[in-house]
């Protein structure tokens, strides 16, 4: 036995095409559909005439939504009657647990078998496929509605926050969420601790733990959720409060776990008198404006102050410097003065003769003047400023001037 032994190491493996005989593979499926999240034993035997020199390879029958475990001895010897003679072998044991609703199918799945073969001994490896298989995954109807979908016979929420409520600015602390399953894998517990959008609060969450157990099939464990939270403003908020709902597969029932919020005081930042990196950084800017200023004061300077000189020439050249002048003198009782800014406003003007109505104003307050009896009433005066209204408005009209009614 030992020298046939020897020799069956030396011997091609593929040799099928020297005996007709092909190993027995068959596979065990649940034909009535399993809860999400609950095992579903599927078994698949390996039958050869002979022996097999070396274990079969068993396909993993991973994929997505679909958690495959080998239970504790998981692969054992069997053997059964096939046409009258006794065939031995193997049988693997899966239990799959679906993780989503629907039909899972498994595809071409194949074993690969090494057997003795019947008439030479010689070992011979062949690669034998598995017939079809699928299973069905069901949610129960009491839980349809739940989002995320947790199905269990137990499911508990612990909270857990280290560090103190009152933080100083850039204090931290920790929000830690714990939850244990009975029933199914932790791998279907949802995320436990939701974002949070705060501008008083910096959230920095970590990775979850999950730690998975078994017993007799039985999954169950714990995922820990735990989220740092930092202080970046003085004032008052929160950890928002959390509710989860999830189904109990013993009752039946819908059961709701409510987490309480967490009041947080946050104490106003500190003044902190600036580093010698940010008083450099401040002299230099300030040493850029004032060069900027500078530089916008050598160069522009004088043209602004040339730009100002040749504006306020043009505007005492203009006739309505010579208007204001006649206003002021009138306003002064000043009728030298005044006939002086008059003839000067002549000069200057494009239509002089809408001077008339303050010519004769100034005539009455010049024969007024001049004669024994009478000084120039007020009333002559305040009619003679009118006629400086009169000669600005004729002179607007005068620079923009109306449209043709029908051009």
């Amino acid at each position: 036995m030992r020298y046939l032994a020897f020799l069956m190491l030396f011997l091609p493996m593929q040799l099928l095409a020297q005996t007709s005989i092909r190993p027995k593979v068959t596979a065990e499926v649940p034909t009535d559909p399993v809860t999400v999240g609950q095992p579903a034993i599927v078994r698949i035997k390996v039958l050869v005439p002979t022996f097999m020199p070396s274990p079969p390879v068993f396909p993993s029958l991973e994929q997505e939504n679909l958690l495959v475990r080998l239970p504790e001895r998981a692969s054992g010897p069997i053997s059964e009657t096939v046409d009258g003679e006794t065939w031995s072998g193997v049988q693997r044991s899966y239990r799959l647990y679906p993780l989503k609703a629907g039909s899972v199918a498994f595809g071409k799945q194949e074993v690969i078998v090494t057997f003795a073969d019947p008439e030479t001994n010689a070992p011979t490896q062949v690669n034998v496929p598995l017939p079809e298989m699928a299973l069905d995954a069901i949610v129960p109807e009491g839980a349809r509605d739940l989002d995320p979908l947790i199905l269990a016979t137990g499911f508990t929420v612990d909270q857990q926050i280290d560090g103190s409520t009152d933080m100083e600015n850039g204090a931290a602390i920790t929000r830690r969420l714990t939850a244990k399953i009975a029933g199914t894998t932790p791998f279907l517990v949802p995320e436990l601790i939701p974002e949070l959008q705060d501008p008083l609060l910096s959230a920095y969450p970590k990775e979850p733990r999950f730690t998975e157990s078994e017993d007799r099939g039985v999954l169950s464990g714990q995922r820990v959720d735990e989220v740092v939270y930092l202080a970046q403003q003085g004032g008052q908020t929160q950890l928002p409060a959390i509710t989860i709902q999830w189904f109990n597969l013993g009752t039946n029932q819908v059961e709701t776990i409510d987490i309480g919020a967490v009041d947080l005081t946050l104490a106003a930042p500190k003044w902190q008198p600036p580093d010698v990196g940010t008083i450099l950084n401040l002299i230099a800017w300030a040493a850029g404006l004032a060069l900027v200023l500078w530089a916008t004061a050598r160069f522009l300077g004088p043209r602004i102050k040339s730009w100002q000189q040749a504006r306020h020439e043009k505007y005492q050249a203009s006739p309505d410097y010579a208007l204001n002048s006649l206003k002021k003198a009138l306003q002064a009782h000043d009728i030298s003065l005044a006939y002086s800014a008059l003839e000067t406003w002549k000069l200057r003007s494009d239509n002089p003769e809408q001077s008339i109505g303050l010519e004769n104003q100034l005539a009455i307050i010049g024969a007024a003047r001049y004669s024994s009896r009478n000084a120039p009433k007020p009333e002559a005066w305040a009619a003679a400023l009118s006629e400086i209204n009169v000669m600005k408005e004729a002179a607007h009209n005068t620079r923009n001037p109306l449209p043709p009614l029908n051009p």
